[in-house]
């Protein structure tokens, strides 16, 4: 085979390979101008809503069927009345369109450049119906609004014909002028707007940069298409972010022919426009739906979404729920006499809990005022009294407030409703070894009254009953048990902190002469709570016939301490075999304190993982809670249909299993 062969083989081989790679990988813009349509200017009211079917990149030719499009919301049709929309009529409901172009005069246009950009600007705007307003802002070392928006073609012409070139590129500065000659000109954002960037660089004078640029086109609100005019493949980047940020394209030309057929297809963008009028059923009164338009042509069907919030009826209206809309539904709509009713019970509820945390009824059980009555037979200390009643101990001996009429009924309901069977005995040793001053039946009605409120405020959150009720009912219950749950663990890892320095006490009190009694009876004069209440009790008890050892025994039993339950034993075997039994609790001291040294170490040592754990069980939850709370409607397919639900309770499942397993991890016995 001959050289010249090889070489005609080779470029074969390399033209198959670029007609390949533009088939697969086609340029920036190619491929873009396809047709589509979108929803604008909606208007809702009781009933009825209308909005404007935009239609762009239709092909030649074809043209909307009025008889040929179609409307559902979440997938109910809804009856649909189309007309011909016409902006030039003063009368037409339809929102007035504009496009600003912003062209490039840099010196790197000057010559064929800039004269090419011109041909092409003004075939555009004479491609555009003409109800749509021009503008023209110029970018060079400056950038500057060689024209406001106006319907009058001429006046575009002579702006478009007195454009000079020299200077660099100040693309971004551009840009900003451009969204506040719109702003300034009347053409807020109830205008259909948009913006047309040619440019033949990067920007390389602008006062702002980038990301400025881009955050003042994404908080305007209009689409930008930018024109990179002999681009190279490096340099599309800036552009790519302007046009992404505002929901525009990139279209890139390298000649003066792709520039004027470009231009063309930016100019279909603002064509075909019809009014769409509906008759909203009663069942989608005053819901958030999204709205669904087909649109039937000979270039195919297009599609059209947008969420929309229908109006609700009046009173003097139709009847709500007259096609299907009940109450509770995951997405209907509420009765009017549902919000009131739930800020009415909100607010009792409220009172209640105020009432239950603040006021509350008589303090105390009688196994309480039992223990106080010891009290006065006691060593008179009246510190030890004060903390007793901290505590929840003794305090039935004070006169109690006059409660309410409705919080009495109330808390002696839930108390006939618990009696005095095992379940209350439950609670009310709950509550104690929490440190709580109040009844079980006090504690019972604030969470039935928590339950209550979250429920109510969830369903007026939501707008549905059926899914506010059952999470708020759990929550509540499930919030105070943990609360209950995290005052419990308070107070025992304070006794367990505090039991070395008590130990300590006891031992000198021993080694000063005095008996293991008087030795806990200065414990409670230190008054150093929960030590100072729990050794208390076992003194009381001592008094009613229990031995100091099983009064000890049954505070470590309370308490859960096995340290203390193996002092309890040291003090047994020193009963009855003798000893030093201040040497002993000592030596204990010192053990406990190296073992709590250790403790922290690995606490310490393990730290990074619990902050890992909490950080990955924190994180999704907290993105949920943020983006239902800025973009409900985003959220809102979560928990308004089947599978969002599903995949809810999955997602809880998954963190709940996870949270678990990080937690077996990073804990360590000591």
């Amino acid at each position: 085979m001959s050289a010249a062969d090889v070489v005609r083989r080779r470029g074969a081989v390399a033209l198959l390979g670029a007609l390949l790679a533009a088939v697969v990988f086609p340029l920036p813009g190619m491929g873009q101008d396809v047709p589509q349509a979108s929803i604008d200017a909606v208007e809702v009211s009781a009933g009825h809503a209308r909005f404007a079917l935009t239609a762009a990149n239709l092909p030649d030719g074809v043209a909307l069927d009025q008889g040929k499009v179609g409307v559902d919301a979440d997938g109910t049709e809804v009856p649909a009345k189309v007309t011909a929309l016409d902006s030039t009529d003063p009368g037409s409901p339809a929102p007035v369109r504009v496009v600003v172009v912003l062209l490039d005069t840099s010196g790197s246009m000057e010559g064929s450049g800039i004269a090419a950009a011109r041909d092409a600007a003004a075939r555009f705007v004479a491609d555009l119906p003409s109800d749509v307003h021009v503008g023209l802002v110029t970018f060079a070392e400056q950038s500057r609004l060689a024209l406001p928006p106006t319907a009058d073609r001429s006046q575009f012409g002579a702006a478009l014909a007195a454009v000079g070139t020299g200077g660099n590129t100040a693309l971004y500065d551009a840009v900003a002028a451009a969204i506040s000659a719109l702003d300034g000109a009347g053409f807020g954002p109830s205008a259909q707007r948009r913006l047309v960037v040619l440019s033949d660089g990067v920007d390389t004078s602008s006062s702002m940069d980038l990301e400025t640029a881009a955050r003042t086109l994404a908080d305007a609100g209009a689409p930008t298409d930018v024109v990179a005019f002999r681009y190279g493949p490096s340099d599309t980047s800036a552009v790519q972010r302007i046009a992404d940020v505002s929901g525009g394209r990139v279209l890139e030309a390298q000649d003066a022919a792709q520039l004027g057929a470009v231009f063309a297809a930016i100019a279909r963008s603002f064509t075909h426009r019809m009014l769409v009028e509906l008759d909203v059923p009663d069942s989608l009164a005053g819901r958030s739906v999204q709205l669904r338009v087909r649109v039937t042509t000979d270039a195919g069907v297009l599609e059209a979404t947008a969420p929309v919030t229908f109006a609700a009826l009046s009173k003097s209206g139709r009847a709500a729920g007259a096609g299907g809309g009940a109450v509770g539904d995951v997405a209907g709509t509420a009765p009017e006499w549902q919000l009131p009713a739930l800020l009415g019970v909100i607010f009792v509820g409220v009172l209640l809990v105020i009432w239950l945390l603040v006021g509350g009824a008589e303090r105390g059980e009688a196994g309480r005022r039992l223990a106080g009555q010891f009290e006065r037979y006691g060593p008179r200390h009246s510190a030890e009294r004060g903390a007793e009643r901290g505590a929840g101990r003794g305090a039935g001996q004070d006169a109690a407030p006059q409660d309410g009429a409705v919080a009495r009924t109330a808390v002696g309901l839930v108390d006939r409703m618990l009696g005095s069977g095992p379940r209350a005995q439950v609670v009310a040793a709950r509550l104690d070894l929490a440190g709580m001053k109040i009844k079980a039946a006090e504690w019972t009605l604030l969470r039935i009254c928590t339950a209550v409120v979250l429920a109510a405020a969830l369903t007026v959150l939501f707008g549905s009953a059926l899914l506010g009720i059952p999470i708020g009912v759990f929550l509540g219950w499930l919030g105070t048990k943990m609360y209950l749950g995290f005052r419990t663990r308070r107070r025992l890892n304070a006794f367990g902190e505090q039991l070395p320095d008590v130990l300590q006490l006891v031992a000198g009190s021993l080694q000063s002469g005095f008996s293991l009694p008087q030795a806990l009876d200065a414990v409670v004069r230190e008054n150093t709570q929960p030590s100072a209440a729990e050794f208390y009790r076992a003194l009381a008890e001592t008094r009613i016939g229990f031995t100091l050892e099983d009064a000890l025994d049954r505070v470590a039993y309370r308490m859960n301490s096995a340290d203390l339950r193996w002092i309890v034993m040291a003090v047994r075997i020193q009963r009855e075999v003798g000893g030093n039994l201040a040497e002993v609790l000592l030596n204990t001291v010192e053990t406990m304190r190296d073992r709590a040294k250790t403790r922290r170490q690995v606490r310490a040592l393990s730290a990074e993982g619990r902050l890992s754990a909490y950080i990955l069980v924190a994180l999704p939850i907290v993105v949920a809670t943020w983006l239902f709370l800025v973009r409900r409607d985003y959220m809102r397919p979560i928990y308004t249909t089947p599978i969002g639900i599903v995949m809810l309770l999955g997602a809880g499942l998954l963190v709940g299993v996870g949270a678990l397993w990080m937690r077996k991890l990073v804990k360590v016995e000591v």
